[in-house]
């Protein structure tokens, strides 16, 4: 499954459960009418993030087959558990289900 369409199947699966809210994090570049570049996102960042009723973070990167983790995406994986988020890399729904019920997260 490609990345994009596993990001949108967890976001249909998991996005609105109750207790949970998850939504898309984009980066990257765009380019304005007049020429000027505008970047956008944190550099490493997950595809997804989200957060509990009890107010934890989640952070879910969406890998497809072998795929992965960039050093800054490691980083932010470091960062994210340092202040006690839930950071997950998935590769299927499944993933982010374990993930969920305390599971581990990541290779």
């Amino acid at each position: 499954m490609r990345e994009s369409h596993l990001v949108s199947a967890i976001l249909r699966e998991f996005g609105s459960r109750p207790g949970l809210r998850l939504w898309r994090q984009n980066t990257g570049a765009a380019r304005t009418p007049t020429g000027q570049v505008v970047r956008f996102g944190v550099p490493g960042q997950a595809d997804i993030s989200g957060i509990t009723n009890t107010g934890r973070r989640i952070e879910i990167e969406t890998k497809a087959g072998r795929g992965r983790l960039s050093e800054a995406q490691q980083n932010w994986r470091a960062m994210i558990e340092k202040f006690g988020g839930l950071y997950i890399l998935a590769r299927t729904l499944a993933d982010v289900q374990h993930g969920l019920d305390g599971g581990p997260t990541y290779e």
